[in-house]
């Protein structure tokens, strides 16, 4: 065994970043998303108009029974987000981005944003952001689906503040899936 590998404490529970949606435009992508958010202890939040009721039951159902555990966020215009979080980093997810997001040295209370799933982030919002990433990508599509980019993202933010250690409470939340058995 290699003596170099730290054996560090496991830091549990973590939190990943508060997540917000722009204009999000797929009720379904916003439900995973809101699972993902549960999953990992991180808020959701949608500025802006989204393209479906937000009360929709196709956004419960995509999020299942974790809807109600989910801390959920409103704001009808962006700079009234802005103020709600003063002093946060407020990091783009674009195809233009600055930097890689595998890459970025997230930090601690840096909130990503995720623009609709038709638009993106327009470059009027991105003047509100001084950071931005993108997501690497080698095939011949111009685009991930918006709630696998949400996990990219905040697993990556996840992996750099958290690294290795971070874990899922199986005493707390065990799998029903697959019981092993002596």
């Amino acid at each position: 065994m290699d003596s170099s590998i730290s054996k560090a404490p496991l830091k549990i529970p973590f939190e990943g970043p508060p997540i917000v949606l722009h204009r999000p435009q797929i009720p379904q992508n916003t439900g995973n998303i809101a699972r993902l958010c549960v999953g990992i202890r991180s808020p959701l939040i949608i500025t802006g108009r989204a393209g479906f009721n937000l009360d929709a039951s196709s956004v419960r159902r995509a999020g299942l029974d974790h809807w109600s555990d989910l801390t959920f966020h409103h704001f009808l215009r962006f700079k009234d987000f802005l103020k709600a979080f003063p002093k946060r980093r407020i990091v783009a997810v674009t195809k233009t981005g600055s930097d890689s997001a595998l890459t970025f040295e997230w930090q601690e209370g840096d909130i990503p944003v995720f623009g609709s799933e038709t638009q993106g982030l327009s470059p009027t919002f991105l003047r509100y952001t001084q950071h931005s990433v993108y997501i690497p990508m080698s095939g011949p599509v111009r685009s991930l689906n918006l709630s696998n980019a949400v996990a990219v993202v905040a697993y990556t933010y996840v992996a750099r503040l958290y690294g290795s250690n971070a874990r899922h409470l199986e005493t707390e939340y065990p799998r029903h899936a697959f019981i092993r058995r002596s």
